[in-house]
């Protein structure tokens, strides 16, 4: 319904079209609205399903499927292609499958012109063909085939006797239990047609009826050959004297909807879509006869049935009812200076701009080049600011200056106070009595009402009341914080213009009641100015003018949003759209990416929030999204309660929902196989524990047996050097100095063969000695072993500079047995002629620094096998084996023949290392 304004003014409701550049076609046919919200626009392009913002387009199988017709019955969808085949649309999941036409259907490829349910039963009929009735409740089987001439026939009878020819058959429209022909629109009842509409009441060209809507008591019409929509207000059908209304001339509706939010919706065949909502229903634009100068208006005054109106040039036109009045012509040689006001006295005027002003009679020029910032009224005068001065305008007009101001400060307002005060307003805050404030932001404008001081800023609105500031900014509801115009009619309310709307502010506890956003008027839309009058608010757009219920503007109404919020990994519409609880199997990433769809046709942007909780324990506090997708930390499997806070900010939610994401455990992450793999663990480990103990004792055993070995052989080692030969052969030479008498002789060989008794005896418990040490025990014995041959046989060591004797350490007793060998087996018969040379030197093997050791005789070699068991070279032999099997060891001893064949060569390789041979 039009705002009731006095006079003949002519409004029509606000609108969108959502055109080419966002359909990607203008051609339209009809509209549906499925269960979860979206609209469903059949067009040249095919089924469009539309959330507001972006849209889906179904795929019917076959390139050439162009659908022309479409009806909805419950959640499904019978859409009719060119062609002439069927093919049903599952809303729930957009799932499209063709349904077998009875062969005479296929005769003729023409395209479906009747598709319509009337008691679950589907009528088809093609354009001057053939026609048949599907039984819905019986899987569509066919109950009457017939000819679309007997369309009507059995409409209205219940038979096919004779051809029905009343109404052309190449154009009949049914939908529901509608009949459109031509310019009328039959109501089917009881099998008998009434005129529910005809255009031929008009006085209007006739045009083809394509649609129509009834809401409440008023019928919106749409007709085809660019015959636009048309409202009649309390439509009655048996009247001549219904009022007619154009809503949208000039175009060709295709169809009319209207949506479960209320919003009004016409398709056109040229033109795109249209939509009124429901949320801007008490928003009408002003359509007048006359043409104005532009859509871009900058000012706006209404006052005893005259509007003012002022363009972004020095130009305004006076409507008086609607009707041209006068047109007012200021300074038009520049492009832009809006009109900021106007005022008229008799034949004189003024308008004063943001560039220059213009004022008759002022001066010998007309033109006025000040610039006036501000213009406000105080105990009913008119001041205004200008550069450097405030004054007042007199009745006449003229203007009286007041007030100058030589500070460097650059004031855009200044308003009186009582005691010839001034508070002032500029780039640098707010000043009272030339005294700063705590208000620094950039005042725009400064207004005194009752005992309040406000201060429009680029920050919002500062209220001073009395030593207190209110400071009211975008998150307390304001469209934004850019402040543009401030007003107080007298009643309870504060009106402030912003760059983006118009909000109202309560003056008992500085509240915003409601805000108007400028994006519902277009989305690109902005309000320069604006005037209010009784109840009717007038807005001044770049779009046009408009006015606005100032009841329904009070009236804080939550808007009716559609959101959807589903995980990335579902495909489906049907999940999509119809679950609140989703399950998941735990991923590795841990992370779930959730996408959030708000079905909305208001360029309004929504403040959209998420909180995430765990067993009631918030883990994600509410995060604004900056996009419609965000991701929930699933550390662990789990219930996650998710809650969606959607409104125009933080502060104003007008829904909040919740759903539940459910993390399914991995196979291995259930309690009790979590369970039953802690008992596999507890059992694995005890076996790996009881192999591991074997192990050790085993070799423990091992060790100990090679220990024993060890301590066994270094224990034979001890009797062969022990064994009687060797004592007897060494006390041979004593009891010979005895017998000659030889007392000092015998004591000095008895005290060598003591020393190297007690060495023996010393080195018996050790596993290893220092070089040094068992060289000086192979000297003794040597010493002691020349003195029983005359002459005796020759002794040569040699030793490399690089070795250090006492950090070089070796099996104890591993040399004697070797030397022992070659003396009783090699040069015992030789005399002086028998050498024994020992080389010690240094050397590498495997990678391991090595000591090599080399005894060699010039005797007659080894022509007998020494290694038999008991022999000493046997058991120095064993006892090398059994240091090779210590870990890191290395230790070996060959024998090989010596030079041209006389002699043996006995090399013995061990590692170089300090408590190695250690067992």
């Amino acid at each position: 319904m039009p705002l009731k304004v006095p006079g003949q003014w002519s409004f029509k409701p606000n609108y969108y079209q959502y055109d080419a550049s966002v359909l990607g076609t203008n051609t339209v046919y009809r509209l549906l609205e499925d269960p979860y919200g979206f609209i469903w626009m059949v067009s040249d392009k095919g089924i469009l399903v539309f959330n507001g913002k972006t849209y889906e387009t179904i795929k019917i199988p076959g390139t050439e499927q162009e659908i022309v017709n479409i009806y909805r019955y419950k959640n499904t969808v019978f859409a009719g292609t060119y062609s002439g085949k069927l093919f049903e649309i599952d809303m729930l999941t957009l799932k499209v499958e063709e349904i077998p036409l009875p062969q005479y259907m296929n005769r003729q490829a023409r395209y479906l012109s009747t598709i319509n349910v009337m008691d679950d039963k589907l009528y088809l009929a093609k354009n001057m063909g053939p026609f048949v009735i599907l039984d819905l409740k019986k899987k569509k089987t066919p109950t009457l085939i017939s000819h679309s001439n007997y369309l009507f026939r059995y409409l209205l009878y219940g038979d096919t006797s004779i051809p029905d020819l009343r109404f052309h058959p190449y154009w009949i429209k049914i939908l529901d239990y509608k009949i459109f022909v031509e310019s009328t629109i039959y109501d089917l009842q009881n099998r008998a047609l009434k005129v529910f509409y005809t255009a031929s009441k008009d006085s209007q060209e006739l045009k083809t009826v394509s649609s129509y809507l009834k809401e409440g008591s008023d019928l919106y019409v749409g007709f085809l050959q660019s015959g636009g929509l048309v409202k009649y207000n309390n439509y009655n059908v048996k009247s001549y004297q219904n009022i007619r209304q154009t809503i949208l001339p000039d175009v060709e509706v295709g169809d009319i909807l209207k949506d479960s939010r209320g919003n009004i919706w016409i398709s056109t065949l040229h033109n795109g879509v249209f939509v009124f909502l429901s949320e801007v229903a008490e928003v009408q634009k002003l359509s007048s006869n006359y043409t104005l100068y532009n859509n871009d208006i900058w000012y706006i005054k209404y006052k005893n049935r005259i509007l003012d109106i002022g363009y972004k040039k020095q130009l305004v036109d006076q409507l008086k009812d609607g009707a041209f009045y006068k047109k007012w012509i200021g300074d038009t040689t520049t492009i832009f200076n809006p009109v900021l006001l106007f005022r008229s006295y008799k034949n004189k005027f003024m308008i004063l701009g943001s560039v220059s002003s213009y004022m008759t009679g002022a001066t010998n020029f007309d033109r006025i080049r000040s610039i006036y910032k501000d213009f406000y009224t105080y105990n009913n005068e008119l001041y205004g600011t200008m550069n450097g001065t405030a004054g007042k305008f007199l009745e006449n007009l003229n203007y009286k200056p007041i007030l100058a101001d030589t500070s460097e400060l650059n004031f855009y307002t200044r308003f009186p106070l009582p005691d010839s005060t001034y508070v002032k307003g500029g780039a640098n805050g707010l000043f009272i009595n030339d005294k700063p404030t705590i208000v620094k932001d950039r005042v725009i404008k400064v207004r005194k009402y009752n005992n309040d001081i406000l201060a429009c800023t680029d920050n919002g609105l500062y209220i001073k009341r009395k030593e207190k500031y209110v400071h009211i900014t975008q998150k307390d509801g304001l469209p934004d914080n850019q402040c543009v115009q401030i007003e107080y009619p007298g009643n309870r309310y504060y009106q402030l213009l912003t760059k983006q709307g118009l909000s109202y502010i309560d003056t008992a506890d500085c509240k915003v009641v409601n805000s108007f956003n400028a994006q519902l008027l277009g989305s690109d839309a902005i309000i320069h100015h604006f005037d209010v009058e009784k109840d009717t608010i007038w807005l001044a757009t770049n779009k046009g003018i408009f006015i606005l219920d100032e009841k329904a503007l009070l009236i804080k109404t939550k808007s009716d949003i559609t959101a959807y919020l589903y995980p990335e990994q579902l495909t489906g519409r049907y999940q999509k759209y119809m679950y609140q609880n989703f399950e998941l199997k735990y991923s590795k990433e841990k992370l779930v990416k959730m996408h959030v769809e708000i079905i909305s046709f208001s360029p309004k942007e929504y403040y959209i929030a998420y909180q995430v909780a765990k067993e009631n324990k918030i883990i994600a506090a509410p995060v604004q999204l900056v996009d419609r997708s965000f991701f929930v930390n699933t550390p662990e499997p789990g219930t996650y309660t998710i809650k969606l806070h959607i409104g125009s900010d933080k502060d104003h939610i007008d829904k909040q929902l919740t759903y539940l994401l459910k993390i399914k455990p991995l196979w291995y992450q259930i309690l009790w196989i979590k369970i039953l793999l802690i008992f596999i663990l507890i059992i694995a480990f005890g076996f790996i524990v009881r192999i591991v103990a074997q192990q050790i004792i085993k070799e423990k055993e091992k060790r100990l047996k090679e220990k024993y070995a060890m301590l066994q052989l270094q224990s034979q080692a001890f009797f062969t050097q022990l064994n009687p030969h060797f004592i007897f052969n060494a006390l041979t030479p004593l009891q010979s100095h005895i017998l000659k008498n030889e007392k000092m002789e015998s004591l000095e060989y008895l005290d060598r063969f003591s020393s190297l008794m007690r060495d023996i005896l010393k080195n018996s418990d050790k596993t290893e000695t220092s070089l040094k040490k068992e060289l000086e025990f192979i000297t003794k014995y040597i010493n002691i072993q020349q003195i029983r041959f005359t002459p005796p046989f020759i002794f040569e060591l040699h030793i490399a500079h690089d070795i250090k004797q006492d950090n070089t350490f070796i099996p104890a007793m591993l040399l004697q047995p070797i030397i022992e060998n070659a003396i009783e087996h090699g040069i015992k018969n030789k005399g002086a002629e028998g050498l024994i040379s020992v080389h010690i030197q240094t050397t590498v093997t495997k990678g391991q620094e090595c000591l090599q050791i080399e005894i060699a005789d010039n005797g007659v070699g080894m022509k007998h096998n020494f290694l038999k068991e008991g022999h000493a070279l046997y058991i120095l032999q064993k006892r090398i084996q059994t240091l090779q099997k210590q870990a890191g060891t290395i230790a070996s001893l060959t024998h090989q023949p010596g030079n041209n064949g006389m002699g043996t060569i006995f090399t013995l390789l061990l590692s170089k290392t300090k408590n190695l041979w250690m067992p």
